[in-house]
């Protein structure tokens, strides 16, 4: 998941110049109507962008308008001038990481997640000491070189992983998305099922430092399962808020999964 301005920037640059070897940089700056001297500098993290021209930007860029408000957002977050409006765009987008209407991944992005460990892989990628080979990959997640091998294959191939041939790096360029159980896919179940049946069994692991384990059974108005479960969405929203500083060195990839649902028999007579 992209979680800063500048790399939505370099992927479209990147796109482009893939469809056309005649693109450039200063073509880029044409397009965007800045100067390339400036979008250089952008680019490469030497300077950023006000609000304002982040909104001229995303309309140039063509973005849909679900992206437009998340490229303005992130450079909100960064470049805002008071803390109360950087705070405001932070919430904002821990917000629409988890909401369904922002944006849903396309079917053949969405059939190509099957298990936990396709976004575990592309978690990988943003931490330090990645290494881009089947062997560093299996041994961190424990899963073998076969399974590494193809999740690889089925995100390579779905748009969501981007490896370099020259340069050898690995590149998570997936979309912004929310798989939900609202969403009626065979897919979104059975990869619902691998994060389940992988709670069981790190149930047992002997790292407590890591790993919490929490479970209520409770009884409320029916009218209380829409409030019980925006706290839910919101709890989700506050865990990933923590990946949004892009500065930090990533040495821990975690798993969160929640569940709510009823115990009763809804077709039982009494």
């Amino acid at each position: 998941m992209r979680i800063d301005y500048r790399s939505i920037l370099n992927e479209i640059l990147h796109e482009r110049t893939a469809v056309n070897a005649s693109y450039s940089l200063r073509s880029y700056a044409r397009d965007l109507k800045v100067s390339p001297s400036t979008l250089s500098e952008v680019l490469n993290g030497k300077k950023g962008l006000s609000p304002k021209l982040a909104s001229s930007l995303a309309i140039r860029l063509k973005l849909p308008d679900w992206e437009q408000k998340y490229f303005c957002d992130l450079v909100s977050k960064e470049h805002a001038k008071s803390p109360r409006l950087r705070a405001e765009a932070k919430k904002r987008l821990a917000k629409c990481r988890h909401e369904n209407h922002v944006h849903i991944l396309n079917q053949r992005a969405i059939k190509a997640l099957t298990s936990w460990m396709d976004l575990a892989i592309l978690e990988l990628t943003y931490m330090k000491d990645f290494e881009g080979t089947l062997s560093w990959i299996s041994k961190k997640l424990q899963i073998s070189t076969a399974d590494v091998n193809s999740s690889v294959k089925r995100l390579t191939e779905a748009g969501l992983l981007e490896i370099n041939k020259e340069t050898g790096r690995w590149s998570d360029i997936s979309p912004l998305f929310s798989s939900t159980d609202g969403i009626p896919n065979e897919s979104i179940r059975n990869f619902h099922k691998t994060i389940l049946n992988l709670a069981l069994k790190k149930l047992e692991s002997p790292d407590l430092k890591s790993r919490t384990v929490k479970s209520v059974i409770f009884s409320v108005s029916a009218d209380n399962i829409p409030k019980a479960q925006q706290i839910l969405n919101d709890a989700i929203a506050k865990l990933v808020s923590l990946a949004d500083n892009p500065h930090q060195e990533r040495n821990e990839v975690l798993c969160f999964s929640g569940q709510l649902f009823s115990l009763l028999n809804k077709g039982s007579q009494i």
